[in-house]
């Protein structure tokens, strides 16, 4: 039996969620939590959808189960945020699983090591499941560090998540400074103060954009294995550019750890231009298409 605590965040998505649970059925994790989004109230195939999809999780082994259903569409970001914190209520430490990931049996084991291993290190505040880059450059030690934070499938603690929030709060100048500290290519510099500007002045909720910067705010730094762990089939259906980091998923047991604990510029260099430089015109569309035209945000 599996131990460490387990969240699955659901939404409509019935085939993605039967493939992650039969993952999930041959761990037999010891706690299971499952939180899932509502139906969108106007769309009746969306309602049954959503039913589908939760009745996929029924562990047959003894399992202590708990679960957030909303009964109305909170939409992505704060369905996240509300799942995450109602986890951190109940648990110290956990992983967490979206369901459009497919996670390597290796994740579970890899992320129950480093969650021990880095409990009483504040610095570390996240553990990433994701390797993009097509040559295998860090392979000397089994994962490294990054300012950047990958949540396509991660695991992470209590106290890191304690005072995140989906608001850019403070003056706009404080934030600068904080971005400042972990960014220092001017061209990064430029895209990552207008993202945040842009989230700030028209109050959008976009958590993944949120969650990086708590974790800047606190000092904190990421860590990301060497191979990639979980493999995002939401990717099938994107444009080619986004396709394109849809990777397999390998084993990484045993861990090599590394002797220091250092972030990776290289790596930061990378994970900037393959994911997260992203046009302006993108969030604006999502929140466009999420609160106007009703639409699900994608990542």
């Amino acid at each position: 039996m599996f131990k460490t605590p387990i969240l699955l965040i659901l939404y409509n998505r019935v085939e993605e969620t039967h493939n992650l649970f039969q993952i999930i059925r041959k761990l037999k994790p010891e706690k299971l939590y499952v939180a899932a989004d509502g139906a969108k109230g106007a769309s009746p195939t969306d309602y049954q959808n959503c039913l589908k999809t939760r009745s996929v999780i029924m562990p047959e082994w003894k399992c202590e189960t708990k679960y957030l259903f909303h009964d109305e569409h909170i939409g992505k970001s704060k369905n996240v945020y509300r799942a995450i914190s109602w986890l951190f209520e109940q648990e110290e430490e956990g992983i967490v699983l979206f369901d459009d990931t497919l996670p390597n049996l290796d994740f579970f084991h890899y992320c129950e090591e480093l969650l021990h291993k880095y409990r009483d290190v504040p610095k570390i505040m996240h553990i990433g499941a994701n390797y993009l880059e097509r040559k295998r450059k860090y392979q000397k030690n089994s994962y490294h560090f990054t300012s950047y934070s990958f949540i396509w499938g991660f695991a992470t603690w209590k106290r890191a998540w304690r005072n995140f929030s989906l608001e850019i709060k403070g003056d706009p100048e404080n934030t600068f400074k904080v971005i400042d500290k972990f960014v220092q290519n001017p061209i990064e510099k430029i895209f990552c103060h207008r993202i945040y500007n842009v989230l700030r002045k028209h109050n959008l909720d976009y958590w993944e954009y949120q969650y990086n910067y708590h974790i800047w705010r606190n000092n904190g730094l990421c860590i990301s294995p060497n191979v990639n762990l979980v493999t995002n089939v939401g990717f099938k259906k994107r444009k080619r550019r986004i396709r394109k980091l849809m990777k397999k998923s390998a084993p990484i047991l045993p861990l090599q750890h590394p002797e220091v604990i250092e972030r990776n510029y290289k790596a930061d260099a990378y994970t900037f231009r393959k994911v997260y430089r992203r046009r302006l015109s993108r969030i604006f569309a999502d929140w466009f298409n999420e609160l106007i035209l009703g639409l699900e945000k994608k990542l």
